[in-house]
């Protein structure tokens, strides 16, 4: 008996596409709507189905057309992921009918907007490029996150009207309907394909969407999203574009510090304890303060001075201590010496090297 997963694609409303995903260990539905029309077809589809079915070993099969561009990136991706993980990801068959484009003749380009330092840092550079701003709910704030997902919603409207863009929201449960139930790891793996969905599902309105990097090019590491995988899920309507290489996190601060809207909605915590906007004391909460004080800006999002006790204590994954490493080498240079704080630091990266990566 082959072991397979079907996807079958439902929808009565022009903004909000559906998945029904049947597997070996049960059926599972995704949602995905807008403020904007999406694209019907099966195409947003394949990104978020193909790691799924590599983890699990499954053939995999979509009912309906899917774009031929789309269809050869899979591949490639499929061989990007197998190379980075051989033993944690196999290259599976993908069964479907080919299709078409559909020539929308869509002109816009999209950048992905969480309201962090990369989302903001792609979204001030490349300005004259962008035409829309994407905030999905769903990814990194959970859907029942209400009060806060609303805040973080509510600040990304008025740092869009202040840049100047159209905010396309965006709420799915690609995540929390399918990724996490199915133990798909979502920093390492399976962002980037669920930032790719959104981005061909918005197909009608955009010719290209920029993914915001999260590492510079001496920091690249096999992730979720990365520049030799990003571009792999575009289609024949629209281009998926891995931002910003050259650059890394304290440049990009140092850069927000003159934007008043930067500082204003800076929002880069995952871990939002109570509720919090910020919590304040995780890896990413303080490597963005230890940011903002070697760049000599302040942002009321995160205030108050360092703790170097909160420091040492903090949790540093592997994927965090390049980014702290960069922070102290940055807060050494500016001559300001703070032993206590330097001490700490070193203490925090040192003890990362207990956590064994298991996707090492």
């Amino acid at each position: 008996m082959i072991d397979r997963m079907h996807v079958r694609v439902r929808s009565a409303d022009p903004k909000c596409i559906e998945a029904i995903i049947e597997t070996p260990k049960g059926e599972y539905r995704a949602v995905t709507q807008s403020n904007y029309a999406l694209d019907q077809s099966t195409t947003p589809w394949l990104p978020v189905a193909v790691p799924v079915a590599m983890q699990h070993g499954w053939d995999l099969s979509m009912e309906g057309p899917v774009d031929a561009i789309a269809l050869s990136g899979a591949l490639s991706a499929q061989q990007v992921i197998n190379g980075w993980w051989p033993r944690r990801f196999s290259v599976v068959p993908v069964a479907t009918e080919q299709g078409f484009a559909q020539h929308s003749g869509a002109s816009g380009v999209g950048s992905f907007f969480s309201g962090g330092v990369d989302s903001f840092y792609t979204a001030i550079t490349q300005s004259d490029r962008i035409t829309h701003l994407i905030f999905v709910h769903g990814f990194d704030i959970k859907i029942s996150d209400g009060a806060l997902a609303d805040a973080a919603q509510a600040a990304a409207r008025e740092a869009a009207a202040d840049l100047g863009k159209p905010l396309v929201e965006v709420t799915t449960t690609i995540r929390s309907a399918f990724g996490d139930p199915l133990r798909m790891a979502w920093g390492n793996v399976y962002h980037g394909p669920s930032l790719a969905h959104v981005g061909l599902a918005l197909a009608p309105h955009i010719k290209r969407v920029l993914v915001p990097s999260s590492n510079s090019r001496d920091q690249l590491s096999p992730w979720g999203s990365h520049p030799d995988l990003d571009p792999c899920w575009s289609s024949s309507e629209m281009a998926v574009e891995h931002h910003e290489l050259d650059v890394g996190r304290i440049g990009k601060i140092r850069r927000l510090g003159d934007s008043e809207t930067a500082m204003a909605h800076l929002r880069v915590c995952w871990h939002n304890t109570n509720g919090s906007y910020n919590c304040g004391h995780c890896a990413k909460c303080i490597r963005t303060k230890l940011g903002l004080m070697v760049a000599g800006a302040e942002s009321p999002m995160l205030p108050g001075p360092i703790d170097p006790n909160t420091v040492r204590r903090m949790f540093v994954s592997p994927g965090e201590r390049k980014f702290l490493r960069e922070a102290l080498t940055a807060v050494v240079a500016t001559g300001r010496r703070d032993a206590d704080l330097e001490k700490a630091l070193r203490f925090a990266i040192r003890r990362s090297y207990l956590r064994r990566n298991v996707f090492a």
